[in-house]
């Protein structure tokens, strides 16, 4: 029976996306000479559909330990891992570039075939690495402090 865990919440980045774009829209929208009330409504535009995007994208990741295979999906991006194939777990750490289907920091990096890794963030990085454990005891484990 497939094991599924969602992708954990994390506020920082809804408040991230909001710190870096108002600033950046509101020095477009100044040197445009827009009145307040075309700023307003442009701002609740872009902010409003970012908000959205992320939250769809939110609910829409999940990760999926079935047996055989660790799956992942968020949004339009999947792919899966064989477990007999992972040999590193680096929990506790965020992997800034690459495939990334996660939203929170401090997740778990999966190590897969020689040179492939992805990033994940199950709502519970303890279960969800004894549970890969269980079915590939030789992978492993690196565990990273929260700075």
């Amino acid at each position: 029976m497939p094991i599924r865990y969602r992708s954990r919440w994390e506020s920082f980045t809804l408040y991230f996306m909001c710190l870096l774009l108002v600033p950046l829209f509101s020095i477009i929208l100044f040197l445009t000479d827009a009145s307040l009330q075309e700023w307003g409504i442009f701002m609740a535009c872009i902010l409003g559909g970012c908000t959205m995007l992320i939250l769809i994208v939110y609910w829409t990741t999940e990760y999926t330990i079935d047996g055989e295979y660790l799956r992942y999906r968020s949004l339009v991006f999947f792919g899966k891992a064989r477990i007999r194939d992972i040999h590193k777990l680096d929990v506790g750490k965020t992997l800034h570039v690459g495939m990334r289907p996660a939203i929170a920091r401090h997740g778990i990096i999966v190590y897969y075939n020689r040179y492939d890794e992805f990033y994940i963030s199950p709502t519970d990085n303890a279960s969800f690495v004894q549970e890969l454990l269980k079915i590939n005891p030789a992978i492993q484990v690196t565990y990273h402090t929260k700075k």
